[in-house]
């Protein structure tokens, strides 16, 4: 694909945006299979140093609690010394469980917008 150089976004047109989304999407497609290519090297070979990076298969441990088990741990915070509100909240996929309206949220907390840049698949 021809390269695309945009160097004044502000007369940027939208042929030349969509230009430039395509490009991204092309890198992002080729980044993710080099990704997985060399995620199959290092579980077969072991860690992989560049330059400035050292590329391995690292673990990350969460826990999961049912009910019971997140009252325990509120207790046990609350023992401490601790609020258990302090370490504990609803995520935002929870929250639309309930279905409860923004007014109504409102009334209850703070409401946190954050703006991302993202792409979605149509």
């Amino acid at each position: 694909m021809e390269a695309v150089n945009i160097t004044n976004q502000q007369t940027m047109t939208l042929e030349e945006a969509v230009k430039l989304a395509n490009e991204i999407e092309r890198i992002e497609a080729a980044a993710k299979q080099m990704k997985a290519d060399l995620r199959k090297y290092v579980e077969q070979n072991g860690p992989v140093e560049t330059a400035d990076t050292i590329w391995n298969v690292n673990e990350a441990v969460s826990y999961k609690f049912d009910a019971r088990q997140l009252k325990e741990v509120a207790q046990h915070i609350a023992l401490g010394g601790d609020n258990p509100w302090d370490y504990l909240g609803i995520a935002a996929s929870n929250l639309k469980k309930l279905e409860w309206d923004e007014a109504f949220l409102a009334k209850l907390g703070q409401k946190t917008v954050t703006k991302r840049f993202v792409s979605r698949k149509k």
